[in-house]
């Protein structure tokens, strides 16, 4: 298989952003917000974040986008977060800090950089989902959040949300590509079978559900949990993949991160949707197709690190931190037959 031209893959994802130090963040900090403090880099697949910690103002991550970023996109993501603290203020979620000039974003030429976009948001305390205890309380509690999460969004609307995003697990056809930047036949093999299956079954039914914009990004380096009770969770980061979407798309991808464990490998998972439909209940077509959708995210996953494993050396550890997770997952659900994964659905995850 030939391997595709970067480019076609979008150039946020396809080109690295130039570094920013933690000296050139801590100016743009004292410049444009008239804060001071410490900062320490986050890791990011597009931009480079920092976490800051003022001196008696607070804790904050500042974000500068990759040059090629949209000012759309950025201001997509600041509007959603004021809608979703304006109709559901009990949501855990950053709230935006403006400059000293009045902005929710600026641009800015670092380092003689082309113009990037910087903007401030409060920080979320507590502890990553990727390093809590997992439960079936945990479980439950992130369906739970990610329905409200939905139902805050509900009404919210931006020219913004009709973009072109490579992480969209309707457009995962689109990196079949990509497969030849997977060593294992074996996996290069089931990820295409993956595919295939969701062209064929539902692909074909997206089109007529229920959609709206959706975060689309609930994994498990983007929710944080409270650390001393890893079972509830205390905010949601990242709103920069947000999308208008089929909602079962965004219930989908939150599901795939309860990671099969001992048991029915679709137990976590049906939990995490009970959660879900005790806020708000899916629909018969949508539950019909939630184990291809699943697997699609998880193709998505696989495709995408390994391509950038291979264009990125020096990210090669962040973009395959959960390729362990994703193969085990891939394998256990290879198992299962659609026609039992939709059973199973129906009768484990009913709202309690």
């Amino acid at each position: 298989m030939n391997a595709v031209a970067p480019e076609a893959f979008g150039e946020t994802l396809a080109e690295d952003a130039p570094d920013v130090s933690i000296a050139e963040a801590l100016a743009l900090l004292r410049e444009h917000y008239g804060l001071t403090g410490g900062a320490r880099p986050l890791p990011g697949e597009r931009d480079h974040n920092f976490h800051i910690q003022t001196e008696g103002h607070g804790e904050f991550v500042l974000k500068v986008s990759h040059p090629a970023e949209e000012a759309g996109f950025t201001d997509f993501q600041n509007r959603a977060l004021d809608h979703i603290l304006a109709v559901e203020p009990t949501l855990p979620v950053p709230s935006v800090r403006k400059s000293l000039e009045g902005e929710a974003q600026f641009t800015v030429n670092i380092d003689g950089s082309p113009p990037r976009i910087v903007r401030l948001v409060t920080y979320l305390p507590g502890q990553l989902l990727s390093r809590s205890p997992t439960s079936a309380a945990q479980d439950r509690n992130l369906g739970i959040f990610l329905a409200r999460l939905g139902r805050a969004l509900r009404g919210f609307f931006h020219p913004a949300a009709g973009s072109d995003l490579l992480w969209d697990i309707r457009k995962v056809a689109k990196t079949r590509p990509m497969l030849a930047y997977i060593a294992d036949a074996g996996h290069r093999a089931m990820v295409e079978r993956v595919i295939d299956a969701f062209e064929e079954h539902a692909a074909p039914v997206i089109p007529g559900l229920r959609a709206q914009i959706v975060h689309n990004d609930m994994n498990s380096y983007n929710v944080v949990m409270d650390a001393s009770r890893p079972e509830i969770v205390s905010g949601i980061l990242d709103f920069g993949d947000m999308i208008h979407s089929p909602l079962i798309c965004d219930l989908a991808i939150g599901a795939v991160y309860r990671w099969p464990a001992e048991g029915h490998p679709l137990a976590p998972a049906a939990r995490f949707v009970a959660g879900y439909q005790s806020v708000q209940p899916l629909e018969v077509e949508e539950i019909g197709i939630l184990f291809h959708l699943i697997r699609a995210r998880l193709a998505l996953i696989a495709n995408i690190a390994s391509w950038q494993a291979e264009r990125f050396p020096a990210k090669r550890d962040y973009v395959l931190r959960l390729i362990t997770e994703v193969w085990a997952s891939l394998e256990r659900l290879d198992a299962v037959s659609s026609a039992d994964a939709r059973r199973y659905f129906l009768d484990h995850s009913k709202p309690e």
